[in-house]
């Protein structure tokens, strides 16, 4: 009896992949793994690139915007044309604050000794600077006014501090008032006093608040100019609102540089104005102002003394009280810096109203913007 023939069984080999193939299987690995660093690496270069570009453009609008404001109202004060403005306020023409000028230019090139006192040193090299007064929005109607007892009666009640830097214009517009208010202390009455005395710092030096004949101007240095005036119903009683912007280092990072406001406040315990800093947004690099002068006679061709600006000067050319007063309009030019890093490389940037350009090696982005400024109230 035969027996069938056992079959036998065939060895089972496991293969794997040979050097050439794990080789080659790891440098197409590196390839799209290289290809994908990359996108992530383009794609965060250019997620940074557009967030810093927004967040310049939108501190660049900020900036141009909130100055623009501001530079539009300098000296409001209830008379845009008044033919006589009094101060009485002891140092008053001496303190920027305090003045009541309705605008005042500080350029770097003159010297940053010529800047107040009170910011200079917080002034970044080669910036200008600008103050601006004027009156608030929300003024007070005169409703009558006692010169001999300094008593101005006002509607609506009067909620102002005592020690607050008032602007009064009258009803014909002939005449401007500034003055430190004396009194009342309560913060709520029908009238305000002007009166010297009372324990207000710097105070007032005369309770007269208006000017001699043929004069157009007068303080407390020119005390003689001073002269009784009653400002009859129709008035208007305003504070004193003034604020400077200059540009400096950010207080949050020295490196990073941003846009100040210096702003007058008041010290309710003492009654004495003083200026605090304000940091206003960061960003702004460097802040180049020129004036729009409305000539008398004009050297251009064009005619003078028409409301329309004939040159554009720098603040340093304006060295007197009756040119400020001949300016018309502002031309604000700001150059923008983005706050972090963008670029890998160097960018070349051109002179900017006529500071030198940087190289860009810092790798930060940069742009500029300007805007011219009619000024409304401020044309003598």
């Amino acid at each position: 009896m035969s027996h069938p023939v056992s079959r036998t069984k065939r060895s089972i080999r496991q293969t794997g992949f040979t050097l050439v193939e794990l080789m080659v299987s790891i440098t197409i690995s590196l390839v799209v793994l290289a290809g994908v660093v990359n996108t992530l690496v383009v794609s965060k270069s250019n997620f940074i690139s557009q967030r810093e570009m927004a967040s310049l453009q939108e501190n660049a609008r900020f900036a141009l915007k909130y100055m623009t404001d501001e530079i539009r109202m300098a000296g409001a004060s209830g008379c845009s044309t008044p033919l006589h403005v009094a101060n009485s306020i002891n140092g008053g023409s001496a303190a920027w604050y305090m003045s009541g000028a309705g605008l005042q230019g500080y350029e770097y090139d003159a010297g940053v000794a010529t800047f107040p006192s009170d910011f200079r040193a917080n002034v970044r090299a080669n910036t200008d600077s600008i103050a601006i007064s004027s009156g608030t929005s929300t003024g007070l109607q005169v409703t009558g006014h006692n010169p001999n007892s300094a008593v101005i009666s006002v509607s609506p009640n009067a909620t102002f501090p005592q020690g607050m830097i008032m602007v009064m214009g009258s009803a014909n517009c002939d005449d401007v008032g500034i003055f430190q208010m004396s009194g009342p202390n309560n913060g709520n009455a029908n009238h305000i006093d002007h009166n010297t005395g009372a324990g207000i710092t710097p105070g007032n030096c005369s309770k007269s608040l208006g000017v001699a004949p043929g004069v157009p101007n007068a303080d407390c240095t020119t005390s003689g100019n001073l002269t009784s005036v009653s400002f009859g119903a129709g008035s208007t009683l305003m504070a004193l609102q003034s604020e400077a912007y200059y540009v400096g280092n950010s207080e949050s990072d020295s490196t990073v540089p941003a846009l100040f406001r210096q702003r007058m406040a008041l010290n309710t315990g003492t009654s004495t104005p003083y200026t605090v800093a304000e940091e206003l947004v960061q960003g702004v690099e460097n802040m180049q102002i020129l004036y729009g002068v409305d000539q008398i006679v004009s050297t251009t061709g064009a005619a003078g003394n028409d409301g329309l600006a004939d040159a554009y000067v720098k603040a340093s050319s304006l060295t007197t009280s009756a040119q400020w007063s001949n300016v018309v309009s502002v031309r604000l030019s700001l150059r923008m810096r983005s706050v972090n890093p963008v670029y890998t490389t160097n960018v070349d940037y051109p002179v900017f109203e006529g500071v030198a350009g940087t190289n860009g090696s810092d790798l930060f982005m940069r742009q500029y913007v300007s805007s011219t400024i009619m000024i409304r109230n401020y044309k003598k």
